[in-house]
Parts: structure tokens; C-alpha cells; sequence
């Protein structure tokens, strides 16, 4: 499994991606990845998970987080051990809080993952609202 973060001039493949914190990869994230590996497979993509560390409920209301089921470099063993191709770790932090949808989906999903296909949760949200 391939681990990147930040932002690189590294030109990866394309990807079929899916965001989330995937914390403790239970049934709900292990069907979400079957999905995206049918979808990355169907297209002719590398298979990625965006996930966010610190966690945005940590970053936002430090005291009313949930606790955390693994670690980070548990989430990361578990994913690859479940076939995930690629994982990109982005930094949860003010700035990247504030992005407004449009930026977020052009910067961070289609320029620097080169997400070409999308999977998300139905209370996932594009960037600040």
C-alpha cells in the first residue's frame, strides 16, 4: 500500500476514492470498500482512501470526541490488510477546515489525489458549509 500526505509533485496514478476516518474498519467501511474496489477495478483506477488526522471531531470539540477504536498506524495496517491500494493522510487543521466545497473537490480531491471517482458516506460534507 502506497502512504502519501500532504502535497507532492509526484504524478500518481488516477484514483477511485473514498473519504472517511475508517476508524476500527468495521462491517460499514469493509462494505464501503468493496464497493470502492469494484468501482476502482470497473474504471481502471488505483483503489485510495482519503482519511484526516487529527480526527475533525477531535480538531473541533477536543472534550467531546469519540475515543478512538485504533491508531493511527493501526487504521493504516488494517486498510492495507484489507486490500486498499493507496491511502492519503491529510492533515485536519484550520486552513484546510475552512476550504469551501468547490476548492476542496478542485484542490485536495481532483488536482492532488486525482480522484476520478467518488464514494462517499450520506452525511459526508465538501468542504466548510
Amino acid at each position: 500500500m502506497l502512504l502519501t500526505h500532504g502535497s507532492s509533485d509526484a504524478v500518481l496514478p488516477a484514483v477511485a476514492l473514498t473519504v472517511g476516518n475508517f476508524d476500527g474498519i468495521h462491517r460499514g467501511h469493509q462494505a464501503m470498500l468493496q464497493r470502492l474496489f469494484g468501482g476502482a477495478r470497473k474504471r481502471g483506477l488505483t483503489s485510495c482512501v482519503l482519511t484526516f488526522e487529527p480526527h475533525p471531531r477531535e480538531f473541533f470539540a477536543p472534550q467531546a470526541a469519540p475515543t478512538r477504536l485504533t491508531s493511527l498506524r493501526e487504521k493504516l495496517e488494517l486498510l492495507a490488510a484489507h486490500g486498499v491500494e493507496r491511502v492519503h493522510v491529510q492533515r485536519f487543521s484550520r486552513s484546510f477546515a475552512a476550504l469551501a466545497p468547490e476548492a476542496f473537490v478542485e484542490q485536495a480531491l481532483a488536482k492532488r489525489l486525482r480522484a476520478r471517482w467518488l464514494l462517499i458516506g450520506e452525511d459526508f460534507r465538501f468542504g466548510a458549509c
